[in-house]
């Protein structure tokens, strides 16, 4: 039986008649990667939905839209114990609109899908614009960085993740990677301290911290133009700035010391996102931004100095009755630049105390090395 497909006025293709020869468009079942945790991988099942939309015929003169903000839901059947993905269906089913089986032609490839997790709740589905050319999230959508105090996160907000792909041709299902709009970062200290090592050496009330007026601490409403970009690398359309204040990133107190002579390489550095050791914490949430400055403030109990002394500026001071140094407030040399799904690890090494002097380095993992995408496709 031939298959017949309809446009309507605004490009949208219209499936009529039955398909029975065609290859109905359909999700694989989903699974998202959680920490990696430096060893082995899991995967969990990702339940949360999401909305989509297609075109086809990408590269012509008139791309065709297939799927309009589809709403693609979860549908776990307990009996089964099986899971997969359901996008046909009508409100009188519980989706946002009627939704139709889709199909695929094979003379209008390529096929291009854009997509956002979670689907946004139905009363807002009407605000979000998600076309071929454009990505527009309005600006109840917030996206807000994280603190750490002492090993516990507090704040931040990373509502919706996203995903492209391009298919060349028929599939029997659709994989779609999302990837997480937002950075990551992490803080790792060591000493490589080569003079006499004291007997009793710790680090500790380090306090890490984004100082001047252009750090973003919120991200409100975002738009990609996808005519010359990509759905990551857009604008956020209003953005809640420091204002003649630090941000204060991570802090730890004298109930989380570091033992100088054990953090004594990068692979024993101390984790000052994770202060105890017990806790598993790979970064913190922040809003992609360019020229991000930082500065680290510590303390150090061990050294013997003859006297007390203080710097020309204040920011290193020594006490002889403690044998501790304050660090407070060292700017570090430079700006840094937070790309989208990037997880940055800044590495501080303290080769001299006093004067003090430290490298300052940055390892970037893509987010899915670390923490996988979150990915449509169990068919691997």
């Amino acid at each position: 039986m031939c298959a017949f497909v309809s446009c309507s006025a605004d490009g949208t293709v219209t499936d009529v008649n039955e398909h029975q020869t065609d290859v109905p468009m359909q999700f694989s079942q989903a699974a998202m990667n959680t920490p990696v945790t430096r060893a082995a991988t899991t995967s969990s099942p990702l339940t949360e939905g999401f909305m989509v939309s297609c075109w086809k015929g990408i590269n012509s003169a008139k791309p065709q839209e297939v799927m309009g903000n589809y709403e693609v839901k979860y549908k776990y059947d307990g009996w089964n114990n099986s899971s997969k993905w359901e996008y046909v269906g009508t409100t009188a089913n519980g989706y946002y609109k009627d939704q139709q089986q889709r199909y695929w032609d094979a003379e209008a490839f390529p096929y291009r899908f854009y997509a956002i997790t979670p689907c946004p709740a139905h009363s807002d589905i009407a605000n979000f614009e998600l076309n071929n050319t454009c990505l527009k999230m309005p600006l109840s959508v917030e996206y807000a960085y994280q603190t750490c105090n002492n090993g516990a996160v507090a704040e931040g907000a990373e509502p919706y993740k996203l995903a492209h792909v391009e298919y060349n041709k028929v599939s029997s299902y659709v994989a779609l990677p999302f990837y997480h709009l937002t950075s990551k970062v992490r803080f790792l200290i060591y000493n490589n301290y080569k003079k006499e090592i004291p007997a009793i050496f710790e680090l500790y009330n380090v306090k890490i911290k984004a100082v001047g007026d252009d750090f973003v601490k919120v991200g409100k409403g975002y738009t990609a133009d996808l005519t010359s970009s990509d759905m990551m690398h857009g604008t956020f359309a209003e953005a809640v700035k420091t204002s003649g204040d630090e941000a204060i990133l991570v802090q730890t107190d004298d109930a989380n010391k570091c033992n100088l002579r054990v953090a004594a390489d990068r692979e024993h550095a101390y984790d000052c996102l994770n202060p105890t050791g017990t806790i598993i914490n790979d970064g913190l949430l922040m809003v992609p931004q360019k020229n991000v400055k930082l500065s680290f403030s510590f303390d150090v109990y061990g050294m013997d100095f003859e006297l007390d002394f203080a710097s020309d500026d204040g920011k290193v001071t020594y006490e002889k009755a403690t044998k501790t140094i304050h660090y407070k407030d060292v700017v570090i040399d430079g700006t840094y630049n937070w790309e989208p799904n990037t997880i940055y690890t800044y590495i501080i090494k303290v080769n001299e105390f006093y004067p003090l002097t430290i490298d300052l380095s940055a390892e970037l993992t893509p987010w899915t090395d670390v923490v996988g995408s979150i990915d449509t496709n169990l068919e691997k």
